[in-house]
């Protein structure tokens, strides 16, 4: 990576960190999906030449925002669905109490995929 291609890389991630926050102004919690699609198989993830899976975590990764994962279903082929909760910069604690309320209101984090 050249010195310009780092300083473009890094005015870019300022300016999804000043959108993100923009959008945590008027809420406590952003709720989004972990992934554009159910967990990939293990028959699949164990094969080498798979690339890594996309997933929805980028911007938070970015933007050093907390955010947990927490299981929200199943496909119809049975594969788990992950949902993904991000807070505004040191709201660790509101993601995680937002995340219990959804934990004690569903049942998701109780149920296994059939292996």
């Amino acid at each position: 990576m050249t010195a310009s291609e780092y300083t473009q890389a890094q005015r870019i991630r300022s300016e999804i960190c000043r959108e993100t926050t923009a959008v945590l102004r008027d809420v406590d919690v952003l709720a989004t999906p972990t992934t554009p699609k159910p967990a990939t198989p293990f028959t699949v993830a164990y094969d080498p030449e798979l690339g890594f899976p996309r997933s929805n975590m980028a911007p938070f990764n970015l933007t050093g925002l907390p955010t947990l994962a927490l299981p929200c279903g199943f496909s119809a082929s049975g594969l788990p669905l992950s949902l993904q909760l991000s807070g505004r910069p040191f709201e660790e604690a509101t993601v995680l109490r937002v995340g219990h309320a959804y934990e004690k209101a569903t049942a998701w984090h109780t149920r296994r995929p059939p292996v």
